[in-house]
């Protein structure tokens, strides 16, 4: 008859409980959320006029075109917090959106 030691899956069980728990939404809810962000950032239109694509360039920048021309829009987002502005667990939310200078080609 043989034991089983249960010494270090436990030991790992015991380490990932005290590892901070974060919960966010799919990726494609929160590229979903970014994109309505930047569609909505009312001053772009005012600097480009027509938009003809947005593109998602790396995580949370989007660049807008409109012909010749584009301006490069961050998205930035932070993790959920209590009311005491501690981290907890739950989805990400935008805290800013900011558009670049219009550059064009």
């Amino acid at each position: 008859m043989t034991t089983r030691s249960w010494g270090l899956p436990a030991v790992a069980v015991l380490l990932a409980g005290t590892i901070p728990a974060a919960a966010e939404l799919p990726p494609q809810y929160t590229v979903w959320q970014d994109f309505a962000a930047v569609a909505s950032l009312a001053a772009i239109p005012d600097v480009l006029g027509v938009v003809d694509r947005i593109e998602r360039a790396d995580a949370g920048k989007y660049v807008v075109r409109a012909g010749p021309c584009f301006v490069e829009v961050q998205v930035r987002r932070e993790g959920a917090r209590g009311p005491n502005g501690e981290a907890i667990v739950g989805p990400s939310r935008i805290v800013d959106v900011r558009a670049g200078e219009r550059r064009c080609n």
